[in-house]
């Protein structure tokens, strides 16, 4: 039995130690890196990898952030410059290209399959910017292996060199682990004159790094020159100073187009008018004053052809065990009248075949040709643009416009990550020339279809990356482009402008309503109104429907047309006419329900390399595997 466990164990122990010689996997990642007086860093990177053609197919990837977090927190890009590339000693090819925010190198050729064994790559880059610059003390935080690597890393090891034989380092760290960890399962150690720094780690699992600190006394390396001062107070304060241009500048935008191109000419005092300004029908008089047709505006053009006996309307109170309706009914009086408008005759035109129309879906096709008819009246006798501009297509450019410099302002004022610059430049040229042509008039339904096309392709993908851009910014920056929104919106919904004839109508109509409003009260002025009667009820109560003040308007008459009996002819029903806001309300709900056809319509039915970190005093303890700068990751390729 106990020879039997022993081959178990050997067994097991072999397969074990095969598999784990067969994984792909960095065998030792030794970094150098020289400091020099400059600032600018040296780093000679040896790596040295067992393949076996599966992720290490053509060579080696190493892929460094583009950017890292300076001492207050700002992004700062990064450059890389590369001095050489070897592989085994030897010279070998490579190619390089920035993607994720990475700058990635190649190394291999990628018609060529990388044989099974275990190869040492050398990569040699300087990069500038990597000090922290400290109140007593400078420092380098720096990511030797990054925690971008998806296999496992054996050994690790850092050596650190200051500029001259005779500058020292004082303290000194590294961490381990995964990105953020704080702890260390490695070494960090001087030698006798503190002259050089080593750091040495076993046993990196993936995405396992090695992050090194080491300050030394200020004076070694040189301090920021003026222009880097310049450059660092600049993007402490970039953030808070385009959102404040972004801010202010398009609400002044939209102001200054309003006050251009909406506001509207001064309307003079309202003074009451007692008659209908200029004759016109009810529809005409809702129609320009609401800028729009409405319900409203239609059942004031029918209740005044019953009022001019043309029709008259009844309605029956129906009782079920659970619910009351009523039911409405068009009587034809008169098929033949001569004293309807042109919209009004439009209305009664489908009817007048008819003795009586039950007010319901089941008679929706004359209710259908009746809308239609007097809606094509209405709108073509009067131009709504000879009285209000609304400006629609200034609307839209005004969006597009905020969508272009907000594009601007999101390139500008950027200090969290990497961005592609190149990308967003072209959008933002694109979509600015895009915006400036559907500015501009075009003839002809050819070039119409092109700009409507190049439209699709273009400014809705940069309408939609500026929104989604959004996700990724500072609460100061969503604040203020949100605050630029909503003056957008309230830019929008004023901007339509009155022409003087327009302004000068709505001033009369304006009078017109008053009265209606407050007719009553206009007995005690000097205005001498017309005296209260059923008769002045009936013919201004379809103004007051089209001006949605029927309400206000019968009120003033309960109690004449009550000591007057008063019983319309064109209007009876089993509960009488108790009040026309009741009447108006329950009918023009059954005639708008009564335009839809009851019958439904048919449907048919390799791994990211992760952010840089930033300088955060690491010499000190503070930092953390993945903190400093540099890193990144890589793999195979």
């Amino acid at each position: 039995m106990k020879k039997y466990f022993k081959i178990i164990v050997t067994v097991s122990f072999l397969l074990c130690f095969f598999f784990n010689n067969a994984q792909e996997r960095i065998l030792n990642f030794d970094t150098t890196i020289k400091i020099e007086h400059s600032g600018v860093i040296q780093v000679n990177e040896t790596i040295t990898i067992k393949a076996e053609g599966q992720l290490f197919v053509h060579g080696l990837l190493r892929q460094l952030p583009l950017n890292r977090k300076d001492i207050d927190g700002n992004a700062v890009d990064v450059g890389y410059t590369l001095q050489s590339i070897k592989k085994d000693g030897v010279s070998e090819n490579y190619f390089t290209k920035e993607a994720d925010g990475d700058f990635k190198i190649y190394i291999g050729d990628k018609d060529i399959d990388l044989p099974s064994g275990i190869y040492e790559y050398e990569i040699v880059y300087t990069v500038p910017f990597q000090i922290g610059y400290f109140d007593s003390y400078d420092e380098l935080y720096w990511n030797v292996t990054g925690n971008g690597w998806d296999i496992p890393i054996d050994k690790a090891s850092c050596t650190l060199y200051l500029p001259n034989e005779n500058a020292t380092f004082g303290n000194v760290n590294a961490y381990t682990g995964y990105e953020g960890d704080k702890g260390s399962q490695g070494t960090a150690s001087l030698d006798s004159n503190k002259t050089i720094a080593h750091f040495y780690v076993t046993g990196l699992g993936a995405t396992q790094g090695l992050t090194v600190a080491a300050s030394f006394d200020k004076g070694i390396v040189l301090p920021p020159s003026k222009i880097q001062e310049a450059s660092s107070f600049y993007k402490k304060i970039k953030n808070n100073l385009w959102s404040t241009v972004f801010g202010l500048g398009m609400l002044l935008f939209y102001f200054f187009q309003w006050k251009k191109k909406g506001k509207d000419p001064v309307i003079k005092t309202i003074v009451p008018e007692f008659r209908p300004p200029f004759d016109w029908s009810p529809a005409i008089v809702g129609y320009v004053y609401n800028r729009a047709v409405t319900d409203g505006i239609y059942m004031a053009s029918m209740v005044q052809v019953a009022i001019k006996g043309a029709i008259k309307i009844t309605s029956t109170i129906e009782k079920s065990l659970f619910t009351t309706s009523t039911v409405y009914q068009i009587e034809v009086l008169n098929a033949s009248p001569n004293n309807l408008s042109e919209e009004e005759k439009a209305l009664f035109k489908p009817m007048a075949s008819r003795k009586k129309i039950i007010v319901s879906q089941t008679s929706y096709r004359v209710f259908e040709k009746a809308y239609k008819g007097w809606l094509s009246v209405v709108t073509k006798k009067i131009n709504v643009e000879d009285y209000y501009i609304n400006n629609g297509w200034e609307k839209t450019i005004g969006f597009l416009i905020f969508i272009n410099v907000g594009l601007v302002f999101l390139i500008l004022s950027h200090t969290n990550g990497y961005m592609n610059y190149f990308f967003y430049i072209v959008l933002v040229i694109g979509s600015s020339s895009l915006t400036y042509w559907v500015s501009k008039t075009v003839k002809g339904s050819g070039w119409i279809i092109l700009r409507g096309i190049l439209c699709f392709m273009w400014l809705l993908p940069a309408i939609f990356i500026y929104f989604a851009s959004l996700f990724f910014r500072s609460w100061i920056e969503i604040g203020v482009q949100v605050a630029v929104f909503i003056g957008y919106l309230i830019y929008s919904f004023n901007l339509g402008k009155y022409t003087v004839k327009g302004a000068e109508s709505l001033e009369r109509l304006e009078g017109f309503k008053l009265y209606l409003e407050t007719a009553e009260k206009n007995k005690m002025n000097m205005l001498k109104p017309p005296e209260l009667t059923p008769a002045l009820f009936e013919e201004l109560l379809p103004y007051a429907v089209a001006l949605e003040v029927d309400v206000a308007w019968g009120k003033q008459f309960e109690t004449i047309l009550e000591l007057a009996k008063y019983d319309p002819s064109w209007y009876s029903g089993d509960d009488g006419f108790r009040n026309s806001s009741h009447f108006i309300s329950s009918i023009s709900k059954n005639v708008s329900n009564s335009r839809v056809d009851p019958t439904p319509s048919r449907s048919s039915s390799s791994s990211s390399s992760g952010s840089s970190g930033s300088w955060s005093g690491g010499s000190s303890g503070g930092g953390s595997s993945g903190g400093g700068g540099g890193g990144g990751g890589g793999g195979g390729w």
